[in-house]
């Protein structure tokens, strides 16, 4: 048989072999998909993690600092600053942006309550920048912020 009669099998065996090989690529793809998929989870959870052990050391800081508490409540607020900030920017998203979004509603809404602390947030903003991120903060979630206000106990 010449070697002409070979090249329609040829060109199926080509044909073949491309498609097995675009069924890979496109597994490959699949698999590189769920992988950052499965990367971001991690990312949040971590990010969680590191949100709720700095929150617990600023508290604790606060409830634990002896006589004038006044640096540990600058601190404290300056970490609501940063993390509004990061909600305001679109730094977080999804779960993520949820629960910090709560717990600052939550922590905004206890400083509303707590008079004696007003006195402090004001002598310490130094310029229009101070607290920028945190009263933009408050200013998008009004709504929720004045709901929890009515609901929390005095």
């Amino acid at each position: 048989m010449p070697i002409a009669d070979y090249v329609p099998y040829a060109q199926i065996a080509s044909s073949f072999a491309a498609a097995i090989g675009l069924c890979l690529t496109a597994t490959g793809l699949l698999l590189t998909a769920r992988q950052l998929s499965r990367t971001r989870s991690v990312a949040a959870l971590q990010s969680l993690q590191e949100f709720y052990k700095a929150t617990n050391e600023r508290e604790a800081a606060l409830a634990e600092a002896p006589g004038d508490k006044r640096h540990a409540f600058i601190e404290f607020m300056n970490f609501l600053e940063v993390y509004s900030a990061a909600a305001n920017e679109g730094l977080l998203t999804g779960v993520t942006l949820e629960i910090v979004n709560d717990k600052l509603i939550d922590s905004i809404v206890l400083l509303k309550k707590l008079n004696h602390w007003h006195s402090a947030i004001s002598e310490s903003v130094t310029g229009p920048s101070t607290y920028r991120h945190l009263c933009k903060f408050v200013s998008r979630h009004k709504a929720a912020i004045g709901a929890c206000s009515e609901s929390a106990p005095n």
